[in-house]
């Protein structure tokens, strides 16, 4: 049998694609909620524009 087509060498290489995927974008989308809400909260504190431009650039 190849061992290149093996069930668990694919098993494998689909774990492993997983868990990096998870790893950087987890952390990603949690940062990003974490940045707009604080853009937010300035915003609301100081009413000036820019903090308002880059909540809705950030969150969209």
């Amino acid at each position: 049998m190849d061992l290149a087509l093996a069930p668990e060498t694919l098993a494998r290489w689909q774990f492993g694609i997983t868990t990096v995927y998870h790893f950087l974008f987890v952390p990603l989308t949690i940062s990003l909620a974490a940045l707009t809400a604080g853009l937010q909260t300035a915003w609301v504190r100081t009413e000036n524009e820019k903090y308002l431009r880059a909540t809705k650039f950030w969150g969209k």
